[in-house]
C-alpha cells in the first residue's frame, strides 16, 4: 500500500506531461531548423588544414519526446566542397575513423560538456540514445512547473543510454524539486564525434534530437571542421573571394528538417607575401648579392655589430589573421602551451586550435591513445602556431649560412622573452617537430638588432629555416623580417668556396602532400612558392686586355703575367692559373697556364703556347686570371729583336657586368676600390 501511495504522484506527473505534451501538439508548429555558417573566417590559400567557421543549426518547433521515451536520433553528414581534412584521432585501417570534428547541442557551458563514448557492442561508440523530459530540456518553464529542477538532470555523466526515469525520487511531492533530481549527474550526452565517410565528409551517427517546442531553442553546432583550401585556389583579382560551402544532409530528413543546408563556412584568401629587401625596415627589394671568393666574410673582418646580411626576408601577412599562435595561452615562454578553447560564447579564438576541451577528450570513442607521437593531445588542438620557412637551395660548399633567430611586429627591437609583440616568431629546430628554440650559435654574426643567429646545417647544398609564430596579434597586418648571413674564409687556390648562385624559397611550414584527412600534424601547408637569388659566389677576377700579339711574318711575342699581390702592404697573397683567350683570323681559341703563385712571373712566347697554328698568329689577347692584382707585359719583336721591337703594358680592364650584358666601356674610373656604379671592386684598373 506504502508503495503504490509512492506512484500516485508520479503517475499524477506522467499523466500532466501528457496533457500538456497533447495540448502542445495542437499548438506546437512543426520542427524547423534554420542553419548559418558561423563565422566566415579568412582560409589561407596554401592551407591544406584550414579551420572553418562553425555550422550552426538553430531549431525550433516539434513536439518535445515525452518524459522517459526515447528521443528520435538523426544520422547527420557534413559536406564540403573541398578534402575536408579535420585530423583524424585514430589510425586504423579498417572500422571507424574518428575525426577532431564534433558536434555539441545547446551550447555547454565548458563544465557541462559530456561525450557519448558508447561501450555497448549493439551501438557505434559514437551513438548515445537520449530519453526525453517532457519539455525539451526547456530552461524557460515556470516555477511551479513539476520538476523544475530537471534540466539539470537532462545532460550530464550518468549511465550511457538509461532514462531519465531513474533519477526521479517519487517520494517528493510533484510541485517541489526533488532532491533525486537536483542530484541527478543526467544520462543525456551533448557532445557527439564524427567518423571520416569519405574524402569531403564526415558523418555524426545517431544524435538525439529532442524538438525543443515552440517557446525552445535546441542549437546543434558542428565545430573542428578543416578543409582543403589550396585545393579551391584563389578568385582573381577584384573577384569575391572564393567560399567554402558546408552542406548537411540529416537522415531521416524529417526528424531534422533544415531550410538552408548549404553555408559558406569560410573565404580563401592568398594568406602569405614572401620578398627579399635591402634592409629590415625598407622597402627596397633585394637583388642578387656578389660575393668575391677570394675575399674572407668572418665575424672577426665586420664591424662590431657583426657581420651584415646579405639580405633580409619578409613573410608579410594578407590578412589580420592569417598568422596565428598555437591557442589562446601561448606564449613566448611557453610558446606550446596547451590550452582549454571551450567556451561557445567567447567568439573566435583566432589561433591555429579550434574547439578544445582537454578534460573531455579522453571520454571520447576515439581517446588518448594514438595521439602519443603528435605534439598535440586533444581533439581541435594543433600541433604549432603558424610556421613559415626558408628553403636555400645550391649552398656552395664551404659557405656557413646563419639566419635569424627571432622576428618581431609592434614590439621593441630586440623584444626580451616575456615582452608581449603583435606577432613574434621564433626559430625552432624542425619543420614537423616540437616547438624547440635554436640557440645563438658560438661566434655568429650577432644579427638584427643584437637578438643572435643560428647556423644553418647544409645537407647536399640545401638548408632548411624554420620559425614558429609565439605571439600573434588578429588586429594588424605583421611583417616579420629575418636577416640571412653568409662567413666563410677565402680559398681560391682550392675553389672554396665553391662558385655558385644560391637561391631561397619562402613559404609556410610544413608542407606536406597530405591533402586529405589523416592522422597526420596540424596546420598543414602546400608549397606555392617559387625560388629567388639570394647571392653569387664569384671567382676574383683580373681581366688584362693584350690588343696586338703576333709570331707571324719574322715576329714573335713574349707575354709576361705576373701575380702581384704578394707587396710592402699586407695584402694577402692570391694565385690561381689564368685562361688566355686568343682572337685571330687563324685562330680563336684558350689556352691555361699553369699556377700563377704570388709574387712570381709567368712568361711565354706566342709561338711556344700556339705552335700548332699553322702559319702563325696574329690578332689580341685577353687573360682572365683568377686572382687579383695581375699585371701583364708584352714584348714584340723580329727574331732576336735585331731589328724592330715594343714593349707595353697589358691593359686591366673591368669584369663584365654579368654574362648577358659584357663589359662597360669606362676604365678611367673604375679602379680596385671604386663604388661607382658599373664597376665591379676586383681587378686592379689603374686609370689608363
Amino acid at each position: 500500500m506504502v508503495a503504490f501511495r509512492r506512484i500516485i504522484p508520479v503517475l499524477a506527473v506522467v499523466a500532466f506531461l501528457l496533457g500538456s505534451a497533447v495540448t502542445a501538439s495542437a499548438q506546437n508548429p512543426p520542427l524547423s531548423c534554420f542553419a548559418t555558417g558561423g563565422v566566415s573566417t579568412p582560409a589561407r590559400s596554401e592551407g591544406l588544414t584550414e579551420l572553418l567557421g562553425d555550422y550552426v543549426l538553430n531549431c525550433q518547433g516539434g513536439i518535445p519526446t515525452p518524459f522517459g521515451a526515447l528521443i528520435p536520433s538523426v544520422t547527420i553528414q557534413i559536406f564540403l566542397n573541398t578534402a575536408l581534412t579535420s585530423r583524424l584521432l585514430t589510425t586504423s585501417t579498417t572500422g571507424n575513423q574518428f575525426s577532431e570534428a564534433l558536434l555539441l547541442l545547446d551550447e555547454p557551458a565548458p563544465g557541462a560538456q559530456f561525450a557519448c563514448n558508447n561501450t555497448s557492442t549493439t551501438f557505434s561508440p559514437t551513438q548515445c540514445n537520449g530519453y526525453g523530459d517532457g519539455v525539451g530540456n526547456n530552461p524557460n518553464l515556470p516555477p511551479t512547473f513539476p520538476y523544475q529542477a530537471r534540466p539539470l538532470g537532462y545532460y550530464g555523466s550518468g549511465t550511457t543510454g538509461a532514462s531519465i526515469g531513474t533519477c526521479v525520487n517519487t517520494g517528493v511531492p510533484a510541485t517541489s524539486t526533488p532532491a533525486g533530481i537536483a542530484g541527478c549527474p543526467g544520462n543525456n550526452r551533448n557532445v557527439f564525434q564524427a567518423i571520416q565517410t569519405t574524402s569531403n565528409s564526415v558523418t555524426f551517427i545517431g544524435v538525439p534530437i529532442d524538438p525543443p517546442g515552440s517557446n525552445n531553442t535546441r542549437i546543434i553546432r558542428i565545430t573542428n571542421l578543416r578543409g582543403n583550401a589550396n585545393a579551391l585556389g584563389v578568385a582573381g583579382a577584384n573577384a569575391t573571394p572564393t567560399p567554402i560551402v558546408a552542406t548537411l544532409s540529416p537522415t531521416p530528413a524529417q526528424f531534422l528538417p533544415v531550410n538552408n543546408p548549404s553555408q559558406t563556412v569560410a573565404f580563401i584568401q592568398k594568406g602569405l607575401t614572401f620578398g627579399l629587401f635591402t634592409t629590415a625596415t625598407g622597402t627596397t627589394a633585394s637583388t642578387t648579392t656578389n660575393l668575391q671568393q677570394c675575399n674572407s666574410r668572418t665575424v672577426a673582418s665586420s664591424t662590431s655589430s657583426g657581420q651584415t646580411a646579405v639580405t633580409f626576408l619578409r613573410y608579410s601577412e594578407n590578412f589580420t589573421t592569417a598568422f596565428k599562435k598555437r591557442s589562446i595561452a601561448s606564449s613566448d615562454t611557453n610558446p606550446s602551451a596547451p590550452s582549454n578553447q571551450n567556451n561557445l560564447t567567447a567568439g573566435t579564438f583566432n589561433t591555429e586550435s579550434g574547439f578544445v576541451n582537454i578534460g573531455l577528450t579522453p571520454n571520447l570513442p576515439s581517446g588518448n591513445a594514438n595521439l602519443t607521437s603528435l605534439p598535440a593531445v586533444a581533439a581541435g588542438e594543433a600541433d604549432w602556431g603558424t610556421r613559415v620557412k626558408a628553403v636555400f637551395n645550391n649552398v656552395p660548399n664551404g659557405v656557413s649560412l646563419y639566419v635569424d633567430l627571432v622576428g618581431n611586429f609592434n614590439c621593441s627591437a630586440t623584444a626580451p622573452t616575456g615582452q608581449a609583440c603583435s606577432d613574434k616568431f621564433i626559430l625552432t629546430s624542425g619543420e614537423t617537430a616540437a616547438f624547440s628554440p635554436i640557440a645563438a650559435t658560438s661566434g655568429s654574426p650577432n644579427g638584427l638588432a643584437g637578438t643572435g643567429t643560428g647556423q644553418l646545417t647544409i645537407t647536399n647544398g640545401q638548408g632548411i629555416a624554420v620559425w614558429e609564430d609565439v605571439d600573434s596579434d588578429p588586429n594588424t597586418f605583421a611583417t616579420i623580417n629575418f636577416g640571412v648571413y653568409v662567413l666563410f674564409t677565402a680559398a681560391p687556390g682550392s675553389n672554396s668556396p665553391a662558385l655558385a648562385t644560391t637561391t631561397v624559397n619562402g613559404s609556410y611550414a610544413p608542407t606536406s602532400t597530405v591533402t586529405i584527412a589523416a592522422n597526420a600534424n596540424v596546420p598543414r601547408f602546400a608549397d606555392t612558392s617559387t625560388a629567388t637569388n639570394v647571392f653569387t659566389v664569384v671567382p676574383c677576377l683580373t681581366t688584362l686586355l693584350f690588343p696586338f700579339v703576333t709570331n707571324q711574318s719574322g715576329f714573335d711575342t713574349g707575354i709576361a703575367i705576373s701575380a702581384t699581390a704578394t707587396d710592402p702592404f699586407g695584402t694577402t697573397p692570391q694565385s690561381g692559373t689564368c685562361t688566355l683567350n686568343w682572337y685571330g683570323a687563324a685562330f680563336t681559341g684558350a689556352t691555361p697556364t699553369p699556377t700563377i703563385n704570388s709574387g712570381t712571373t709567368f712568361a711565354t712566347l706566342v709561338s711556344t703556347t700556339l705552335n700548332n697554328v699553322t702559319g702563325g698568329f696574329q690578332g689580341y689577347m685577353i687573360a682572365v686570371c683568377r686572382f687579383q692584382y695581375a699585371h701583364g707585359f708584352a714584348f714584340v719583336s723580329d727574331l732576336g729583336a735585331r731589328n724592330l721591337a715594343m714593349g707595353y703594358l697589358a691593359l686591366v680592364i673591368p669584369d663584365p657586368t654579368s654574362s648577358s650584358n659584357g663589359r662597360l666601356a669606362t676604365p678611367d674610373v673604375c679602379g680596385g676600390a671604386s663604388t661607382v656604379a658599373g664597376c665591379a671592386a676586383t681587378g686592379e684598373n689603374l686609370g689608363q
